[in-house]
């Protein structure tokens, strides 16, 4: 089996497993799901977000870290994971995630640490090849944050396959031995340091987490919003996530 890492998205079609690494928005989904939500989608505006949103759903996101207007919730981790969301449908905010998708991919799954073991055991399903695809940072600059966790997910699972490493996993795994400590990393991250100064240290605390839930995100479905129909900009895809194996 082979093991690739891309440090952002890139133009190149994956034949097989697709790991899509956020560190901060998987950790978000995944405590939407664990949290009850039956299903979430994620749409790359706010307008995309509102357009998609139905009576009695929850509108997540945030913008400087504020909710946009008409958002129920931010992203803050330390609050998600206190809320019942039990049945609920999530339409979340989240521009970087969706960079690190397409519509054309199949079999995706959201990798983060806290779900780095029952990720790392789902990837060993793969046929031929595992791609880490790590969503980038606010700037479109690549996120540390994102390539420290493929590096672990990476490391994990070329233990375990003993994987032929391809394009990115050997500098992804030999980074995260600079940062051996995930929240030292994360903290140090251009996403850590916004979180640090609005106060939201505890959520860091929690992202870094490694191994502490079994729910993995896994992609259901992608729907394209057209642009004249919705009156956005352009036409914009969104992506329904769901519990693997639900």
């Amino acid at each position: 089996m082979r093991l690739r890492v891309d440090l952002q998205r890139n133009k190149d079609s994956y034949t097989d497993q697709i790991i899509a690494v956020a560190v901060f928005h998987g950790s978000a989904i995944g405590a939407l799901l664990s949290q009850g939500a039956r299903e979430v989608w994620v749409a790359p505006s706010v307008r995309s977000a509102r357009s998609l949103a139905q009576p009695g759903d929850v509108l997540l996101g945030e913008e400087e870290g504020i909710p946009p207007e008409g958002f129920h919730h931010s992203l803050s981790l330390r609050d998600l994971l206190k809320i019942d969301f039990s049945g609920k449908r999530a339409i979340v905010f989240a521009y970087t995630l969706c960079k690190a998708l397409a519509p054309s991919d199949t079999r995706v799954m959201l990798g983060y640490f806290r779900n780095a073991k029952a990720v790392v055991e789902a990837s060993l399903q793969a046929r031929e090849e595992v791609a880490l695809v790590c969503a980038s940072d606010a700037s479109g600059e690549p996120s540390l944050g994102n390539i420290l966790a493929a590096g672990f997910l990476a490391r994990r699972i070329q233990q375990l396959t003993k994987a032929e490493h391809l394009e990115g996993a050997l500098l992804a795994s030999s980074l995260l031995r600079a940062f051996p400590d995930p929240q030292e990393g994360l903290f140090a991250s251009a996403a850590g340091q916004r979180r640090y100064r609005m106060g939201r240290s505890e959520d860091l605390a929690l992202a870094s987490l490694i191994g502490v839930e079994d729910v993995i995100p896994e992609l259901k479905e992608v729907r394209v919003l057209g642009a004249k129909e919705h009156g956005l900009s352009k036409d914009r895809p969104v992506y329904r996530f769901g519990r693997r194996g639900e």
